[in-house]
This record gives C-alpha cells, sequence and structure tokens, in this order.
C-alpha cells in the first residue's frame, strides 16, 4: 500500500509539472504574440508618418501652378455657367 501511494505521488507530481510547463508555455506565447503585435502596429504607424511627411514635403516644394495642376484631378470643375 505504502509503495503505490509513492509511486502515486510520483505521477501526481509529473503530471502537475506538465500541467505547469503547458501553462508556461501558453501565456509565454501569448505575451510574445502582444509583444509583436505591439511593433507591428508602431512600425506601421512610423511608416504612415514617413509618407506624410514625405507627401508633404512633395506638395511644399511644388510652386502654385504645380499645384492647381494636381489638384485638378480632384476637385469639380465650376460648371454653373
Amino acid at each position: 500500500m505504502m509503495f503505490l501511494l509513492g509511486k502515486l505521488k510520483v505521477y501526481a507530481a509529473l503530471v502537475g509539472a506538465a500541467l505547469l510547463a503547458v501553462v508556461t508555455v501558453y501565456y509565454r506565447g501569448r505575451a510574445d504574440g502582444i509583444t509583436e503585435m505591439e511593433y507591428e502596429i508602431k512600425d506601421d504607424r512610423l511608416e504612415k508618418l514617413l509618407k506624410a511627411k514625405d507627401v508633404q514635403d512633395e506638395i511644399q516644394s511644388l510652386d502654385d501652378d504645380d499645384i492647381a495642376a494636381r489638384a485638378s484631378k480632384w476637385v469639380r470643375s465650376d460648371n454653373s455657367g
């Protein structure tokens, strides 16, 4: 009986250790996923800011005629008369 109880304790310890390992891996993977998503969001935000700055710099370098020519495809013409 004592031998069986000792064996049962060993099996319970192994199952507990395996369960602890699975839970640890799960939460570690979740934390890594959250970190990766934060990096992707920051990277996307940086790309958008750089693109906006490039467009702003390009527009600043144009003169009025060039701006009017570029805007003509986006602005409705006045056909009222």
